[in-house]
């Protein structure tokens, strides 16, 4: 075997080390012709050809971004739906890539869902202005205007059901009552939201929402919430990367049918855009709160004082179908008994992917740490609540105007004082309708 070694091991290591390359120049160039004649296809209309041409290509280059965009288009053109998650795949390699967002504005365009397709030609002026496809992006999202633009108000409802294990009074974002119920019950639950578009200039945006928030309980009537919700809010684009907004919100809640809470609040932010996705949200809210005592809650007007947050949240892009928001605020609360003035730390991360068959997943987990000034008669402890909330939503969308959500959410508050500590889950389920 040695004299055979000696007589032909040159001549195998030689081939291998000439074989390799030469494989990898054939490949190169399988790829090459594969895309040349998808390309050639496009330009016939043979899309379906197009789609197997360029598939081929993928065969030789894995997960290459030319023919992962040009199996997308091929698809899209020929109406696949299965377009998306390649357009979204090569997106993920190169996010301002400005032929990735046209072609993905135009998809989504096709399929009747304009706001997603706004969004991506938006992108695509942005990050290739005064270019051929910033022209094409234009011209859709004109089509899109004339449309849509006529209407200068928008109307989403909701309505569905939620079995609570721990009814708390609180219609959303609204503060906790004075003590915990401890009682589960089955609630119908309607929202209304309504805006009207102040203005539609270019670098300006306004307007002006009312929000009606119903819950009606199987059991528990006294604690059925009305929430009015005024808002007026104004944004202005310093550039493409800063955008200052402002709102103003004014909220009446009845609990029971009587009075419980109004409140007033300003909240101006800032918004840096880093590119790539990625972007910083600077905001500051101020709220003057007013509580009214009432049968049910004869010491609610305890609670009556103002609170001051500031927040930071950044916007990290994972994927083309999946984003991550962080968030951290700190805020005071002063009000008029001091028991129930606190000092707040909140850490936030809200994740939310979207998946082939129209269905998108939000995550959301939340700590919230609060010092109270408020002691304990009996053990002489000042108040700590430590609040973890984790809630899971998944919605399908039906069609544009309607979709279905349904979600679970877990609170647990451990507090040193027994009648803040508890437990609470909620299930939900809503068909969800926009107008």
């Amino acid at each position: 075997m040695l004299w055979l070694w000696k007589k032909y091991g040159i001549f195998v290591v030689a081939l291998y080390l000439f074989s390799s390359p030469a494989l990898s120049y054939a490949s190169d160039a399988l790829y090459e012709k594969h895309l040349a004649k998808g390309i050639s296809a496009i330009e016939a209309s043979n899309y379906k050809d197009a789609a197997e041409e360029f598939s081929a290509a993928l065969q030789e280059k894995t997960d290459d971004q030319t023919a992962t965009l040009y199996l997308g288009i091929a698809l899209s053109r020929s109406g696949d739906k299965g377009a998306v998650s390649y357009l979204k795949k090569a997106l993920s390699k190169n996010p301002d890539d400005p032929r990735t967002n046209l072609e993905l504005g135009i998809y989504y365009y096709n399929s009747a869902v304009y706001q997603e397709a706004a969004d991506y030609l938006e992108n695509t002026i942005r990050v290739a202005p005064n270019t051929e496809f910033s022209a094409k992006a234009q011209v859709y999202q004109n089509v899109i205007k004339k449309g849509r633009e006529v209407k200068s108000w928008a109307l989403n409802i909701a309505a569905g059901g939620q079995y609570d294990s721990n009814v708390v009074l609180n219609a959303e974002d609204s503060p906790l009552p004075q003590g915990i119920s401890r009682k589960s019950d089955w609630r119908a639950i309607i929202f209304l939201k309504g805006k009207y578009n102040l203005t539609n200039r270019a670098n300006t945006e306004g307007f002006i929402g009312y929000s009606f928030y119903q819950s009606l309980h199987s059991k528990l009537s006294d604690f059925n919430v009305s929430q009015h919700l005024l808002e007026v809010s104004a944004g202005y684009k310093v550039s493409s990367k800063v955008h200052l907004n402002g709102k103003y919100s004014f909220e009446y809640v009845f609990v029971g049918g009587d009075d419980y809470d109004s409140a007033h609040s300003l909240t101006p932010s800032v918004t840096f855009f880093e590119g790539s996705g990625f972007s910083s949200t600077i905001e500051y809210r101020y709220r003057k709160s007013h509580y009214i005592n009432s049968e049910l809650f004869s010491n609610n007007s305890e609670r009556t004082g103002s609170n001051n947050l500031l927040g930071i949240v950044q916007t990290i892009p994972l994927h083309a179908s999946a984003s991550l928001r962080a968030g951290y605020y700190h805020d005071v609360d002063a009000t008029e008994k001091e028991f129930w003035h606190y000092r707040g730390d909140k850490g936030k991360l809200d994740l939310q992917i979207s998946f082939p068959q129209n269905i998108s997943l939000f995550v959301a987990g939340e700590y919230y740490s609060k010092a109270y000034k408020g002691m304990d008669s009996l053990s002489g402890e000042k108040r700590k609540d430590r609040v973890s909330t984790l809630s899971v939503a998944a919605t399908r969308v039906l069609s544009e105007r309607y979709s279905l959500t349904v979600g679970q959410m877990y609170t647990r508050n451990k507090s040193n004082m027994d009648p803040f500590d508890y437990k609470r889950s909620i299930t939900s389920l809503f068909l969800n309708a926009r107008f």
